[in-house]
Parts: structure tokens; sequence; C-alpha cells
């Protein structure tokens, strides 16, 4: 898929939730495709390049700003490309990975010790401050209740095996937000540079990430900056005596190289420790030879697989609104 047939599936994807981001993507034309075509293929994606548009100061509610902001200030935006990185990190993406949590803290009986790797501001590293409700058709059930407050009250679209409410609590001992660039939520204006990525439409996402937030300032992550797989035993070595080591990715390994992310499971294999993971749907070789034969990993609600040590445990959408269950994690 070359980058103008990129942008116009990411417009037909988008169109309904982002009107703006949409109209975005149609106006690229061929001086902005010549333009993205001169940075790294990492970095076209469209919304690290509206992000750094917004950044430049062009108005998302313009639908020739992108364009113009191309024409006026090209050697700008294409620096500031460069060493831009996406790091939303949509706290959505717990919703089917706190059951695994839970499963584990019930089985381990210790504390854990979470290194959540490909981090940003860490707010995907609070699975112990959720509230999660499956609904499924008219039912709603409450699956956990957060034990304290700021927390983030999450609901999944759930389908397949059923999975149970639980009261074991999650239990974590020590948090560390691994990244390139890790965000400290602390610092003046590093929310708003959160959400550059997200739509100006998705107020209930920005609210959301908000809410996230708050947990996460509560209970900061020690933060360290570093990639995978090569900073993944400094993490971990990182980790106090008495905890449980446990490695969360969401949506990070899809950029690491197929080689560096064979090394990363390698690597979470030879230290013996547990692995949590939101990863796109076959990348990982492993994790794939667990699934059903009857998820087709083109079908939207299956874009993504929740694993748990290697084991596939549920699929979802990209952000775990939708998740269907494949085994009950509890079992």
């Amino acid at each position: 898929m070359d980058t103008r047939e990129r942008y116009a599936a990411y417009a037909e994807r988008i169109a309904g939730a982002s009107p703006s981001y949409a109209a975005w993507a149609r106006s690229l034309d061929d001086r902005m495709v010549a333009m993205l075509d001169e940075v790294p293929e990492s970095k076209r994606q469209p919304e690290l390049l509206f992000a750094v548009a917004r950044r430049l100061g062009a108005d998302p509610s313009d639908p020739g700003a992108l364009r113009a902001l191309g024409l006026e200030a090209r050697p700008a935006l294409v620096a500031a490309l460069a060493s831009a990185t996406v790091q939303a990190n949509d706290p959505r993406r717990l919703a089917p990975v706190v059951p695994l949590f839970a499963a584990l803290a019930a089985r381990v009986g210790r504390p854990l010790g979470l290194v959540d790797a490909g981090a940003a501001a860490g707010l995907c590293s609070i699975p112990d401050r959720v509230t999660l409700d499956h609904r499924r058709g008219d039912a709603l059930v409450r699956i956990r209740t957060a034990p304290s407050d700021p927390s983030v009250h999450l609901t999944a679209d759930v389908s397949g095996v059923e999975v149970l409410p639980t009261t074991t609590p999650i239990a974590v001992g020590a948090r560390i937000a691994l990244d390139p660039n890790p965000i400290d939520l602390a610092e003046p204006h590093a929310f708003d540079r959160l959400v550059e990525a997200v739509p100006p439409e998705a107020t209930d996402r920005t609210a959301l990430m908000r809410e996230a937030a708050r947990a996460t300032l509560a209970v900061p992550p020690v933060r360290i900056r570093g990639t995978l797989p090569g900073d993944l035993d400094r993490s971990l070595d990182a980790l106090p005596d008495g905890v449980v080591p446990v490695v969360l990715t969401t949506g990070t390994l899809v950029y690491v190289p197929g080689a560096d992310r064979q090394r990363f499971v390698d690597g979470v294999h030879d230290r013996g420790v547990h692995w949590i993971a939101l990863e796109r749907t076959g990348i990982l070789s492993g994790v794939a030879a667990t699934l059903p034969d009857d998820v087709d990993p083109a079908d939207p609600d299956a874009f993504a697989t929740a694993s748990l040590d290697g084991v596939a445990m549920a699929v979802s959408d990209p952000f775990g609104v939708r998740v269907r269950w494949l085994r009950d994690p509890n079992l």
C-alpha cells in the first residue's frame, strides 16, 4: 500500500468519527505525498502527520490547512516528522487486558511489578485503577470495581466465552514506564502534547484520557528512556525485590522490526517473566498459533489479540471497545 492509498484507506475508516481528519487525509496532493516519501515509512502515519501539523499551527477545522502547511513550511514539517512519535496510548486498550491482570494476580498471590513497554505517559499502566463493565446485548455486568479513586471507568461490548466477575485485588507493587520519549504528566502542557493525535471531534476519548491521566498521576511510574528489545533487561532489573515481574505491551510491537520483535519475545521467555499483550493480530507468530481457525485478521473486530504469556485470550477492535473472548483467563 503506497502513501496515497494509505491515506485514502484512513479517510474511509475515520470519516464517521472525525470528518476533519478524513478531510485532511483526502487533501493530500502530489506535493504532500512526495514530502511524506522523504521521511521513514514509520513516520508517515496519518495520526503522526496530523499531530505535528496541529503543533505547527494547522487548524483541523480548515480542510485546506494541512496542504497549506506543507506548501508554506515544508522544511519545518519534515524535520518535526522525523523526530516525532505517536504517544496517545489510548486507555480503552485496558479493557481486554484488565481481566488478564486479574487472573494473573489471583494465580501468583503477590504484588505485581509492571513494566509498561511503550508507555508514553503511562495511561495504560493503571490496570488496578479500572472499573470494567462487560455489555453483552442488553445485559451489563460489572467485572471489576476499582478499589480507589482517581480511577477509569471502561465499558466493552463482549461476545464469545463468558468472563466472570472477580474480586481478587490487582496489587501493583511497582510500575516502570519504558519508552523512547516518556512523558511526565506533571510537566506543564504534557497532557496537551499527549492528545495532539486525537481527532478534535473525539471529545469523549479526550475526557477518558484525562481521567486516566489523573489516575496515573496518583500512582506515577518510574520512567525509563529506552526501546525494545535492548532495554527490556534494564527495566526488569529496576523492579524491586518481592514483586512478580509482568511486561505489558499495548500496540507497541508493531513498531519494533520483525527480528527485534522476536528477540523481545525470546527475552521475555528467557527471563521467565509474565507477559500481557494487546497487539495487532498476526504479528506474533507464537500467539497467532494459539488462535482458533475462525479468527480472521482482516476482520476489524479481530484487529488486535489480547494474550497472556503468549496464549491468545481474546480478539478485539484496535481500541478494545469490542472484545470477543476466546478463553476464560481465570481457568
